[in-house]
């Protein structure tokens, strides 16, 4: 069982800042410790919320967890840095009719109308990085040699939109930082390579008078690539559409991108979407989500993406974090999501074997983790704790596992299992359920394997919806000593169920 095991040491360090001086997960298996566990969290988002709108890099917050034992060292990943050698770039001004046709091919053109709206000319014009690379500090000198160069540049603030060709990369450094004027419809686009390091860039914040619905964005978009560290974002994103929502890199397209994007040791604030698309082997970690207007992070049709240790807090517009249109081998792992106004986290449309490991979900106005119509998703070691509904949710999920989770204090099902077809059962292992409102529940859940689960502290309503009538299964055995088989309705499904999911070959 859970209280006889170490089973992620992010967790038991975590809990033993919120418990107090050697207390450990175990302690919050009682109501008690649940209590304080809860009381605790809330006071450290509190500190968050007084820190997050100053801290310039991760590192700021993260320094404050790691001496309270909020998170071990970070780890390291190994990931190619090489970039090629290239010849100096060169720029011009180009139609920016040309520019946004070749970001249609990724992005659509929704919003197109509001993004040519917001230039300030009658013929606008884009500066085009082409044939080579190309720092801020050269793009500055070469501003400086234009007619009028105030209307393409004051200072730090860029006031028409740049864009980076293909072969083409353009580099911003430490300690530079670069505004985009959303009054002139400044933004970036990248189908080259873009390189932020230990730089900031923003939205400025005078609404654009021609289209006030517009801001500032950056996005990468066709075969391009994004290399991002220790950067600090700000007020950028406007709408639905992905590529001008905030941050971006959207790989759709016939041709493979030139290399692997990532995006690490950032802070990200009043960003209103976060989005990878269709990328391969996409690395975000280590990462501050956070703002007033705070965003979500989704990854669309991507695969093997790898989401760690990241931060996400008040998230405003949907799940703090979201992996949906069918993306696949992605692992999230101890990440720490606070106060989302939807979900925690959501696993949705076909996005299968996605692996859900030591995070820690508190008070979202939705459920902690949902999981719908994607296959093989293991949820491990994972804390959801006072969320408004359910703690974890499966639907429509075969061969799904859960396993190992600390569910405590969920103002609905603790666990929740629903439509699930008939012949794919699901296996509900070595979990502690605490304080919640309802311990297991489900819909056509048609078989659940219960193995070593802890319900000594879900007094008075361990099972609901169509499982209630089973609830003497559980009374009998509250610490799981042996197998308990609960069997319902399930659902006809003509979806194929998986041969072999990805953590089987993993364990």
């Amino acid at each position: 069982m859970p209280k006889q095991k170490v089973p992620f040491i992010w967790g038991l360090t975590l809990t033993a800042l919120f418990c107090g001086v050697g207390a450990s997960v175990s302690h919050a298996q009682t109501i008690a410790g649940y209590a304080e566990l809860g009381e605790n969290i809330a006071t450290t988002y509190d500190d968050f919320q007084q820190k997050v709108d100053h801290i310039r890099r991760p590192s700021d917050l993260a320094q404050d967890m790691r001496q309270d034992g909020l998170v071990a060292p970070t780890t390291e990943l190994q990931m190619d840095l090489r970039l090629p050698t290239m010849s100096l770039g060169q720029l011009e001004l180009v139609d920016m009719r040309f520019a946004l046709m070749q970001l249609s091919f990724s992005i659509g053109s929704n919003d197109q109308l509001i993004v040519m709206r917001a230039q300030n000319a009658d013929q606008p014009r884009v500066i085009a990085v082409q044939h080579g690379a190309l720092t801020l500090a050269q793009l500055r000198d070469w501003v400086a040699t234009q007619p009028e160069p105030e209307t393409l540049m004051t200072d730090d603030t860029l006031r028409i939109p740049l864009v980076v060709f293909q072969n083409a990369r353009f580099v911003v450094q430490p300690g530079d930082t670069l505004r985009l004027s959303r009054a002139d419809g400044a933004f970036i686009a990248n189908l080259g390579t873009l390189v932020i390091e230990g730089a900031e860039i923003s939205g400025t914040e005078v609404p654009n008078p021609r289209s006030s619905n517009f801001a500032p964005f950056v996005t990468t978009v066709g075969t391009g690539m994004a290399r991002i560290s220790d950067a600090l974002f700000e007020n950028l994103g406007f709408g639905e559409t992905s590529g001008y929502s905030g941050v971006s890199v959207i790989n759709r397209g016939l041709y493979t991108p030139i290399g692997d994007s990532y995006l690490v040791q950032s802070v990200l604030r009043d960003i209103t979407r976060v989005t990878f698309d269709s990328t391969n082997a996409a690395v975000l970690k280590g990462n501050v989500f956070a703002g007033e207007k705070a965003g979500t992070v989704e990854l669309r049709q991507t695969t093997q993406s790898r989401v760690i240790e990241n931060i996400f807090m008040d998230s405003q517009n949907g799940s703090a974090l979201r992996v949906t249109e069918g993306s696949t081998s992605t692992t999230l792992n101890r990440n720490l999501v606070l106060n989302s106004t939807s979900n925690g986290v959501t696993i949705s449309n076909d996005s299968k074997n996605t692996i859900v490991l030591n995070n820690i979900v508190w008070g979202s106005e939705g459920g902690g983790i949902s999981v719908n119509d994607s296959d093989c998703v293991y949820l491990a070691n994972n804390v959801v704790i006072d969320n408004r509904r359910k703690g974890i949710e499966l639907r429509t999920s075969q061969r799904s596992v859960v396993t190992e989770n600390y569910i405590f204090g969920n103002r609905s099902a603790g666990l929740f299992i629903g439509d699930q077809p008939i012949g794919s059962p699901t296996r509900i292992l070595d979990n502690v359920f605490v304080g919640n409102r309802i311990g297991l529940s489900s819909a056509s859940a048609h078989r659940l394997t219960l193995r070593r689960n802890n319900f000594l502290n879900q007094f008075p309503r361990f099972l609901d919806g169509d499982l209630a009538s089973q609830s003497h299964k559980i009374v009998a055995d509250l610490q799981g000593d042996q197998d308990i088989d609960l069997v319902t309705g399930g659902i006809q499904s003509f979806a194929i169920a998986p041969e072999t999911c990805t953590y089987e070959l993993d364990s």
